[in-house]
């Protein structure tokens, strides 16, 4: 299948029934806007991102339809609170690696 004939972001994130108002503010570059946004928040760990991703454009999504006002380009600030991230995440986000886990060794033991 073709870029050209691919289905629309838009359409797959709202739903083909999705309000036309939901397809025109939620388009293909707020998507990719937001994308980058949340990436960015999460540190560029894109791997970390499709959770919060869909978390995050879920409320976008009910809020442009249930606030007639409501444009997110101009009333969202994306915010990532730490609390929102599970441990792994927040891990991830901040550039952590298991080789920056301090281990209590006891180099004493005997284990014979």
């Amino acid at each position: 299948m073709s870029n050209n004939t691919s289905p629309r972001p838009t359409r797959l994130a709202a739903g083909p029934t999705a309000s036309a108002r939901i397809n025109t503010l939620v388009d293909d570059d707020y998507l990719t806007d937001f994308g980058r946004a949340i990436a960015g928040e999460l540190g560029g760990k894109v791997g970390i991102a499709p959770r919060l991703f869909c978390k995050k454009l879920v409320d976008v999504l009910q809020r442009v339809d249930e606030h007639d006002e409501f444009d997110p380009r101009q009333h969202y600030a994306l915010k990532v609170q730490p609390t929102e991230l599970l441990d792994v995440e927040r891990n991830a986000a901040a550039g952590l690696t298991p080789d920056d886990i301090a281990l209590d060794l006891d180099t004493d033991l005997d284990l014979s």
